[in-house]
């Protein structure tokens, strides 16, 4: 039996049959209407990636011990804003060649000079005492020290602004002062001084970072957008202070090797800077915080390698609650920003 026959667009008898004309109309139904999978990453790109994640972990090493190094040099020691101001020169010539072809990592704009004052003295306080708490610490207590600053977020959070936490972080965040606590004698011994300076470094930072979040917000910029505004001026900012603080070192008497290690700290912080931005750009800040805490413990086991430290039971238990605690607080506050998204 014939098929039978249906007008065609044009008005004329077309003896197409209907299975033929339905999957020739099936044919030509537009792209957008056939559900496609999702894209998957390219290896390529999984590949640099994984390369910015290796130079930061590289980088963040290096810094720790290079600045240690630096400042193990009696001379060097007393040049601390001399030291801070070529880390910062050197993180703003990198950002600045970062936003030149053929890198392009972002698009730099200029912020009022008079709004970032504030912003810059933050930054300068908590690199200085930062790296004062580097001079007079171990670098295991130095690391573990740096912990405290997510509780001590937490706390000022909540007291200026009276934000609260889940039961669960806060266990995790008890969980980390506990450990931290519990190196302390082991790892500091007498020098109370460091502990002091440790304290008020980790207490800085933690104003430093509430300080950055509100900024980036009131000026609707990126992280590195921000900073590449902050290193010139804080670099003008320490300047006045250099020749009342610092003592010039004599060159020709400070080892070359030091003197070596002062330039590639430089180059390291610069690189740190940049590869942090890459790898939350490319994938997530919860990444990055993952990445953080495998750097803590890379840096612990070196440390005490070099130290010659054998860790007794207390010491053991008080690292895991401090990094467990710490990891714990970063993946929960992870999961209930991304839940209010």
């Amino acid at each position: 039996m014939a098929a039978e026959k249906r007008p065609s667009t044009e008005g004329l008898i077309d003896n197409m049959s209907p299975r033929e004309s339905n999957s020739t109309e099936l044919q030509e139904l537009p792209k957008y209407e056939v559900a496609e999978a999702p894209a998957e990453i390219h290896p390529k790109e999984k590949l640099i990636t994984s390369f910015w994640i290796f130079v930061n972990t590289l980088t963040t090493i290096g810094l720790v011990f290079l600045s240690k190094r630096t400042f193990s040099d009696e001379q060097l020691s007393r040049c601390q804003l001399i030291v801070v101001a070529w880390h910062f020169t050197a993180t703003g010539l990198v950002l600045f060649i970062s936003t030149r072809g053929p890198f392009r990592a972002f698009k730099p704009v200029r912020l009022n000079p008079w709004e970032m004052l504030p912003v810059c003295a933050f930054f300068v306080g908590y690199v200085v005492l930062g790296n004062l708490s580097l001079t007079y610490n171990e670098i295991g207590f130095y690391q573990l020290s740096k912990v405290m600053t997510t509780p001590t977020v937490v706390l000022i959070n909540f007291l200026l602004f009276r934000k609260i936490v889940t039961r669960w972080m806060l266990a995790s965040i008890i969980a980390t002062c506990l450990g931290v606590s519990l190196t302390i004698n082991q790892t500091t011994g007498p020098a109370l001084h460091g502990i002091i300076i440790a304290t008020t470094a980790f207490c800085s930072t933690a104003l430093y970072q509430i300080w950055i979040g509100k900024k980036i917000e009131d000026f609707s910029v990126s992280p590195p957008q921000l900073l590449l505004n902050q290193a010139p001026l804080s670099v003008l900012m320490l300047i006045p202070f250099i020749p009342f603080i610092d003592k010039f070192p004599d060159l020709a008497e400070v080892p070359s090797d030091k003197l070596y290690s002062a330039f590639l700290s430089g180059i390291m912080a610069s690189l740190y800077n940049l590869s942090q931005f890459l790898i939350i750009g490319r994938t997530s800040a919860l990444t990055f915080n993952i990445v953080s805490h495998i750097k803590s413990i890379l840096i612990l086991s070196f440390g005490w390698y070099s130290e010659g430290k054998i860790l007794s039971p207390t010491d053991w238990l008080g690292v895991l609650l401090a990094l467990g605690g710490g990891w714990v607080y970063s993946h929960l506050a992870m999961r209930a920003k991304q839940q209010r998204l």
